[in-house]
């Protein structure tokens, strides 16, 4: 049996952060983190996580790695899997050496509470040059380990084969392969292996792209591989002695110039097949021009979610406004907004509104304003159909927290004019943050409280998503 699970992370979920080598013996590493949460009428959640830490002490090395998955949908596991090593060698220098690796694993879906490997290892550097580096390790060990309920300890035999190329002075290839195998039932054996790229963005940023399979011996109740596949940023922090040139100011190299047109496309997802069967994904598209004292702006963003066959989440919203500046602190305009969400009941809703606004105060940092006007609303829930007038307000606010990074909010509120009970409040958060001219990391939230929901519906629903934002 096989079973796939393809995270998306960074192209879809995720940022990483890596720590520049120090001269000095320091500690160096790297890491990811990604999420998408669905709360309310749907119940979905996704998060990836993964951390590398060396460090260097005369003629010891010392590495250590951990790594999260997690999924879960209306209350079922759809993946879980954590993962920790270490290991410590001495002689850095030689092209022999020695050392002790560890190892720890939690694995639900293939059935593995816990497993502990100790091993001590003797490795040979068969390659150590400039742009080639290839290390190969053997070793007895024990293992402990949980699996389907039996508990039980036996000796292994360690594999492992590291390599490293860097194939241009932008591009560096990396893989690995690590095998334990039972000492006396070599049929109970596991195998990992690791292969990817990383290539050099602009400034500090590095695009990873990386591959895991782990191949699981006398699995006859579990699938027997996984797959895992990633798609990651990654960020070089250096020490003070070893400064690299940066953008001296994302947040606006990624604003359009004025007369043209400006687009931003999201994606954030993941699949998983095999032990467990869920999938999700995340993705919108923003097309926006400003020219003079005016403003065109058109989005539209989705979510999708099902696990074992049975929807964990579907909606659908779009908005499009146009707005004129009329004064130095005052405008106007009109808004569109098309929703549609399968597991709240609404079938469908249009609010139309025309507005008048101003700005209460807006600095080099920071920008705050208030809109309102009256609204036109058509909706079908639970398919019943239904108009009414309402009252339309926003509060919308930017505010910039560095030279790359920006937080955006908005709160809008919408009430039937006959019925100052029936309410909707809507709110977005997104914290934006430039990678290059074209590129951004986006962490957004967007919240929905509805005070007249659809038969047998909640009145929240609550999505969190880790995304990439391209602008083309």
């Amino acid at each position: 049996m096989r079973a796939i699970q393809i995270i998306g992370t960074g192209v879809l979920l995720s940022a990483s952060v890596s720590f520049g080598e120090n001269p000095r013996g320091g500690w160096e590493g790297k890491g990811n983190a990604g999420i998408t949460l669905s709360r309310g009428n749907g119940e979905s959640l996704r998060g990836t996580a993964e951390l590398e830490g060396s460090r260097s002490l005369g003629d010891w090395q010392m590495e250590a790695a951990a790594s999260l998955l997690y999924g879960r949908d209306n209350g079922v596991s759809s993946g879980e899997r954590v993962d920790g090593s270490f290991q410590l060698n001495r002689g850095q220098k030689s092209r022999i050496y020695a050392g002790l690796s560890g190892e720890i694993l939690h694995d639900q879906p293939a059935r593995i509470n816990w497993r502990a490997i100790v091993s001590p290892v003797i490795g040979w550097r068969a390659f150590d040059q400039e742009n080639l580096e290839l290390d190969l390790e053997v070793g007895p060990g024990l293992t402990w380990e949980d699996r389907a309920s039996v508990t039980r300890g036996y000796s292994s035999v360690r594999l492992h084969e590291h390599l490293d190329i860097q194939l241009t002075k932008r591009l560096h290839f990396f893989q690995s392969l690590t095998a334990i195998f039972e000492a006396g039932d070599l049929e109970n054996y596991s195998v990992k292996a690791d292969a990817g790229l990383e290539s050099k963005l602009g400034g500090s940023w590095l695009l990873r792209l990386a591959a895991k399979a782990v191949f699981h011996g006398d699995s006859d109740q579990t699938a027997s591989e996984d797959l895992l596949l990633t798609a990651g940023f990654g960020y070089n922090l250096h020490p003070a002695d070893q400064s690299e040139g940066v953008l001296a100011s994302g947040v606006k190299k990624l604003k359009s110039r004025s007369g043209e047109w400006g687009a931003t496309a999201l994606l954030g997802g993941s699949i998983s097949k095999g032990n467990s069967d869920a999938r999700s994904i995340s993705s919108g598209l923003r097309l926006r021009r400003d020219w003079n004292d005016n403003e065109l702006v058109a989005g539209i963003f989705g979510v999708y979610g099902q696990q074992g066959g049975t929807m964990s989440a579907e909606s659908l919203s779009g908005d499009l406004h146009y707005q004129q500046n009329l004064a130095k602190e005052s405008f106007g305009g009109m808004r569109l907004d098309c929703d549609y969400d399968a597991l709240a009941g609404l079938d469908w809703r249009l609010a139309f509104a025309p507005y008048f606004g101003w700005v209460v105060f807006e600095t080099e940092r920071g920008k705050l304003s208030l809109e309102g006007g009256p609204s036109v609303v058509a909706e079908q829930k639970s398919g019943r159909e239904r108009a009414f007038l309402a009252t339309y307000a926003a509060v919308k606010a930017k505010h910039k927290l560095g030279e790359r990074t920006q937080l955006v909010g908005e709160l809008s509120w919408l009430t039937k004019a006959a019925d100052f009970k029936s309410q909707i409040f809507t709110s977005e958060l997104r914290v934006e943050h430039a990678l290059s001219e074209r590129l951004s990391l986006q962490l957004l939230g967007r919240s929905t409280y509805d005070t007249d929901p659809a038969n047998n519906s909640g009145r929240h629903d609550l999505q969190v998503v880790s995304a990439l934002a391209v602008r083309f």
